[in-house]
């Protein structure tokens, strides 16, 4: 895809309007808008990929009956019980960036792992054939990417093949790992293909579970707080768990001291209309 298209896909995005409408109506600097969108999203769990749905679908998402995760296998489709998910099939900047970078198939790799992370979180199981109908492909290519995916350690959770071989990790577990591991941005970006921007929230996001369970609550009460699923919460944990050692001691306060860094900064700006 050439860079005048991307250029045009880019400025489509709410990203680029919300920025628009900071830098033209109230006249603000580029950096500064970029600034206060990200704060947007962290505060108001606006991220292109969220936890929680609601009932309304926001750009590049849609609806998908898929099979439960706890629906037993073997049965026909008639007497299998599903659940409806939400599906961010578009993340609009993020996937750009993606696209940019790495090209249409890593693009596309970096979608199944997020649908299928969302779908685990919605309580759903979906098969090779649903992503492929979701994203537009053949299940056959769904098959090829599901399988560079595993060969790289990626948990590639899809129905029938969840049970029975192992767990392995989930894309955000193995991106904070690589930071835990003293990479670089540009480093994990080379080796995950995820956008600097999603393996920042990842990482912003693992800090605040640690900062929450050195606080002593709970997986629960963490992922409430946290507005991610139970079930990342403990991947999280667990992870931190491996992790904090002394050798690691000074990367863990690292992520954890940018993460109470800003939220220091956001409880101390300055309220509407305060002198």
């Amino acid at each position: 895809m050439s860079r005048t298209t991307l250029d045009r896909l880019a400025v489509k995005t709410l990203d680029q309007r919300f920025r628009h409408e900071l830098e033209t109506g109230f006249e603000m600097a580029p950096r500064v808008a970029q600034g206060i969108l990200e704060t947007a999203k962290h505060v108001f769990n606006l991220d292109a990929v969220s936890g929680t749905q609601n009932s309304r679908l926001r750009p590049g998402q849609i609806r998908q009956v898929i099979a439960a995760a706890e629906a037993p296998h073997g049965r026909s489709l008639r007497e299998t019980e599903m659940v409806e998910v939400t599906w961010t099939i578009d993340a609009g900047a993020e996937d750009l960036a993606v696209l940019s970078a790495h090209g249409q198939q890593a693009l596309r790799q970096v979608r199944i792992l997020r649908l299928i992370d969302e779908a685990l979180d919605q309580g759903g199981e979906p098969t090779q054939e649903d992503l492929g109908k979701a994203l537009g492909v053949t299940a056959r290519t769904i098959r090829s990417d599901v399988a560079a995916l595993r060969a790289e350690g990626y948990q590639v959770a899809t129905r029938g093949k969840l049970r029975g071989v192992g767990r392995g990790q989930t894309h955000k577990v193995i991106i904070v790992e690589y930071y835990l591991k003293r990479c670089t941005y540009t480093e994990i970006q080379r080796r995950t293909r995820h956008s600097v921007t999603a393996i920042k929230r990842y990482i912003q996001t693992f800090g605040r579970v640690v900062m929450l369970k050195r606080k002593g609550l709970s997986g629960s009460e963490i992922a409430f707080a946290v507005g991610i699923s139970e079930r990342l919460a403990e991947e999280y944990r667990a992870l931190y768990d491996r992790y904090n050692l002394p050798e690691y001691q000074d990367r863990l306060a690292d992520i954890v001291q940018r993460v109470s860094g800003a939220e220091a900064r956001s409880d101390k700006a300055p309220k509407k209309g305060a002198k």
